[in-house]
């Protein structure tokens, strides 16, 4: 744009520019958010430098984790490794999607990469978001696990077993119907039909987890479940309704589930003997 070194130097000494990294400076006094940090990085970089890893995971949105370092891939030769930084080398060519304006690792590859470094239950629940959100399907992820995944590619076996271990065809509504139904699956409960519809005086329903041949359902309520007295008084009538259709009915909150997933399975498992 017509500029040179001598007028950045000056702009820094005056303090109008902040250097962030070598050859990348923010050009207001703004504290840098998390997204401006990871577009930094990737200039700093160099070409074909995006985001990926866990910062890719929490960049697209994915269920599983909040938070991650600044975190991207360069191809194997790339020199700079800017300061906080984690810098990952692949001799592969990846493909590369655009977030915001960020340069990012498709989200099969930051399922695949993170696979190596994140627990099953995160790998899945990002895995289910990605499919409830739009942003991957199945096959896609199936695709990518042949054409970048393989041996000798970290990651590739734990990836396999969260497409394998998708026994239903859709994706569940939030992260902790998801977290219920891993940990049903990891006790061998038996298989349940996911948003099973009913229609309860005219009007259509639809149960988190049902097992039809027992007439029992599950269902999951968020922090909001019961946030207004209409929407009290509205499940009170839809439970009452289930149990006049003789559906047997139990509820557990997303936060029990997460703080306390063997009690509640326990508690799963006595109901459907019962």
């Amino acid at each position: 744009m017509g500029g040179n070194k001598h007028i950045i130097e000056s702009r820094i000494r005056r303090g109008l520019w902040q250097r962030v990294h070598a050859g990348v400076y923010q050009v207001d006094r703004r504290p840098l958010d998390w997204e401006s940090e990871l577009l930094a990085a990737v200039l700093a970089c160099g070409p074909n430098a995006l985001v990926s890893h866990r910062a890719a995971f929490v960049l697209w949105g994915l269920d599983g984790i909040r938070s991650a370092p600044v975190e991207v891939t360069v191809p194997y030769d790339s020199r700079p490794i800017p300061d906080g930084v984690i810098v990952h080398r692949t001799r592969r060519q990846h493909q590369a999607s655009e977030i915001r304006g960020i340069p990012v690792a498709t989200v099969e590859r930051t399922l695949l990469s993170c696979s190596a470094r994140l627990p099953k239950i995160t790998i899945g629940k990002g895995l289910d978001s990605a499919i409830r959100t739009g942003v991957t399907t199945v096959d896609q992820c199936y695709d990518a696990l042949v054409n970048e995944g393989g041996r000798g590619v970290r990651g590739t076996k734990r990836f396999r077993w969260a497409l394998l271990e998708r026994c239903h065809d859709i994706a569940t509504d939030s992260g902790s119907e998801y977290e219920l139904l891993y940990h049903m699956q990891m006790s061998l409960l038996p298989r349940a039909v996911l948003h099973h519809v009913v229609f309860v005086y005219g009007e259509r329903r639809v149960l988190d987890f049902y097992w039809p041949a027992l007439r029992k359902a599950i269902e999951v309520d968020g922090i909001d479940a019961h946030s207004s007295a209409d929407r009290l008084d509205d499940d009170l009538v839809r439970q009452n309704a289930l149990m006049d259709l003789g559906i047997e009915l139990r509820r557990f909150s997303a936060r029990r589930i997460r703080r306390e997933p063997q009690k509640v399975v326990a508690e799963i498992r006595k109901f459907l003997e019962s």
